[in-house]
């Protein structure tokens, strides 16, 4: 039976213009934290084109959100790139030395899949990719081959168990006996180096050590062991010359792509712990219902506002005006970073969510003008939109901020009116920040108003809703407080 991937499938790697404009980076460095793993970055910016790839990831998940499945699978990647780490930690260790780790790597590979296989077999599994591998570790432990790797990583083990030695330290020298009688070959010279003063009494010590940092000191013991323990060594020594390299190839796959499950999981705990809650995405038609969603990058600040987002379809033009500094922006590259991350097969950060599964995200956020091209503020902005309008379908999200706002109001309106046509014409997506409160008179639009606080409404509440365009907004109110409305600068400079 041949390995099928847990991931489902590959994507295509995010465009870096629009991952700078989501905060992309920023929300991998929390989720990745410490860790640094060029393959999982990969996969973390990779968008999935294909619909069934992200259900195939999102029904692993589900399987996974059950403690029982989460423990059985975590423990068993855990043991498995512990082995791994041990065969390539061999591979700079003394030859006396080597031998041993390769057993213990060994017991450690064939105890994790035959645990796994046990605990996997009962549970209730219902997604395509978890059954999957658990037929196909089924058949890794019921071959031969994985058979008599176990036997012999056993035989070997017990051969190892019947080394028994004393060690004496006279002065400089240290001298390696038989010892009958003995303690096995175990805490080998780490306890015996710690208090090395050369008084000539003898230790026993026994044989296990695994953590590849063994000197030549200690590579000289065992090497006088196994002249007097010849028939053992013969057996470890072969054990390691006929299985070099023993971790099946399916299995060595899975270990490495089922971190991109377990890290998130690790990530939605750490928030969860918080308060807040992710979801499982389902995929619509055409309609959007997100219900107390939240930004990720502020969540672990516990600064997190939830807001919601919703449309039958019939509509697809979200219009987000209101108070300065009232999370317009915030709020919209949030729902960007929730498609995004439903893109990636990810259960996102919401209470429930309900979204297309959108063919492409593209933005359009304020950038530097272009000194290079000539190009002023505005002419890059109508560029954008004309990129965005010649690759734009009926599944695209477009995700604007404060587009065409540097030019007269008269004329920002007539830009945003006909890149709303034509966005309207392939029925695409769009979420359009912008002080232009006239945009939310445009035709088939919805509009969203960042709400003032109810106790003080010169102070943002972060809520976005929808509404009206407010009749005055705060920088007015701030500068009549001031008295730097037109009228007083007037008076002044008369």
């Amino acid at each position: 039976m041949e390995y099928l991937s847990i991931l489902g499938g590959r994507g295509r790697r995010i465009d870096e213009q629009i991952a700078h404009d989501l905060r992309i980076h920023e929300l991998l460095g929390d989720i990745f934290g410490k860790r640094n793993d060029d393959f999982l970055r990969s996969l973390y910016l990779e968008q999935l084109d294909n619909e069934e790839v992200a259900v195939f990831r999102l029904n692993v998940f589900r399987d996974l959100l059950k403690g029982e499945v989460l423990d059985a699978v975590a423990e068993f990647v855990e043991h498995v790139n512990k082995a791994a780490r041990i065969l390539e930690t061999e591979k700079d260790a003394y030859e006396e030395h080597r031998i041993g780790m390769h057993v213990d790597a060994a017991l450690i590979y064939t105890e994790a899949v035959e645990t796994a296989w046990s605990r996997l077999r009962g549970l209730p599994i219902e997604s395509e990719g978890l059954a999957s591998f658990t037929r196909y570790l089924g058949e890794v432990a019921g071959s031969e081959k994985f058979r008599e790797l176990g036997r012999r990583a056993r035989e070997a083990a017990e051969a190892r168990d019947q080394i028994k030695i004393r060690v004496w330290i006279e002065g400089d020298r240290i001298r390696v006996t038989r010892e009958e009688h003995g303690e096995d070959l175990s805490a080998l010279v780490d306890s015996l180096f710690s208090r090395f003063k050369g008084d000539g009494q003898g230790a026993e010590v026994k044989y296990i050590k695994t953590t590849g940092d063994a000197s030549h000191i200690h590579a000289a013991i065992l090497r006088g062991a196994f002249k007097m323990y010849r028939t053992q060594y013969d057996i470890l020594r072969r054990f390691s010359e006929d299985f070099p390299s023993f971790i099946d190839g399916g299995i060595a796959s899975f270990a490495k792509e089922a971190e991109f499950y377990l890290i998130y999981i690790n990530y939605m705990k750490s928030l969860e712990q918080m308060g807040y809650r992710f979801t499982i995405p389902s995929f619509t038609d055409g309609g959007i219902y997100v219900r107390k969603f939240y930004n990720l990058l502020l969540a672990k600040r516990g600064s997190a506002v939830p807001n919601d987002i919703q449309t039958d379809g019939s509509r697809r033009i979200f219009v987000i005006t209101g108070m300065n500094s009232g999370g317009k922006t915030t709020f919209a590259t949030s729902f960007g970073q929730i498609a995004f991350l439903s893109k990636l097969g990810l259960p996102v950060p919401a209470v429930e969510a309900k979204i297309p599964f959108f063919s492409s995200i593209m933005t359009a956020y304020p950038v530097e003008e272009d000194v290079e091209e000539s190009l002023s503020r505005l002419e890059l902005d109508v560029a954008r939109a004309k990129a965005i309008i010649e690759r734009a379908d009926s599944r695209s999200l477009v995700i604007t901020n404060e587009l065409f706002s540097n030019t007269t109001s008269d004329e920002g309106l007539l830009l945003t009116r006909l890149f709303f046509e034509e966005l309207a014409k392939r029925g695409s997506y769009c979420l359009f920040v912008t002080f232009l409160h006239k945009a939310a008179d445009l035709d088939g639009v919805i509009t969203l108003v960042a709400q003032p606080s109810p106790e003080d409404p010169e102070r943002p509440s972060y809520v976005i809703a929808p509404g009206r365009p407010p009749a005055e907004y705060m920088a007015a109110r701030i500068a009549r407080r001031y008295q730097l409305t037109y009228g007083k600068i007037r008076e002044v400079v008369k």
